[in-house]
């Protein structure tokens, strides 16, 4: 018993410690409303950027019947993410040419929480969109497949009966 309680107390020694590293740091919403302050709002690529992605929330939403625009805009999406990292780096060394401020740091934090994120947010949309029309399409397809069943049992009983039931033998 005495071999268990050591390394048990160690593990409560350290957790403790963690515990308390982790109270002394700053709370994530001061840290979110810090990063929100920061950025200029105002400046017209950023605004560019906010219009783009509610004009991908609202193509994603009012396309949902629409498995082709669906796939362009989760592509386009998917893209954009994707070649966010490599974004991050051109805007990084262009900076001057559209900002007042370099927002693209080696982390890539800006690019994340503004571009990225909404993104991958427009592209769990079109996902749900897709499972849901996956899922009419296979309730679809089950109710075919019991009324063509059904047809084909009347099918079966009408010609069981019209050849057994035709003539009497007396």
């Amino acid at each position: 018993m005495e071999e268990l309680v050591g390394p048990l107390q160690d593990v409560f020694k350290d957790l403790r410690r963690q515990w308390q590293s982790f109270q002394e740091a700053e709370p994530f919403l001061h840290v979110v409303q810090g990063f929100i302050h920061a950025i200029d709002w105002r400046e017209p690529w950023i605004i560019g950027i906010l219009a783009f992605h509610v004009a991908m929330f609202l193509a994603a939403v009012a396309t949902r019947k629409r498995t082709a625009i669906q796939t362009v805009v989760f592509m386009l999406a998917a893209g954009i993410v994707f070649m966010s990292e490599r974004l991050n780096r051109l805007a990084g060394l262009q900076w001057e040419r559209f900002s007042t401020q370099n927002y693209f740091d080696a982390t890539g934090v800006f690019m994340s929480a503004v571009v990225s994120a909404p993104l991958i947010i427009v592209m769990f949309i079109v996902l749900i969109n897709y499972l849901l029309s996956c899922a009419s399409m296979l309730v679809e397809a089950k109710k075919r497949e019991l009324k063509h069943r059904a047809r084909q049992r009347a099918k079966d009983a009408k010609a069981q009966a019209g050849g057994s039931g035709g003539k009497k033998n007396d």
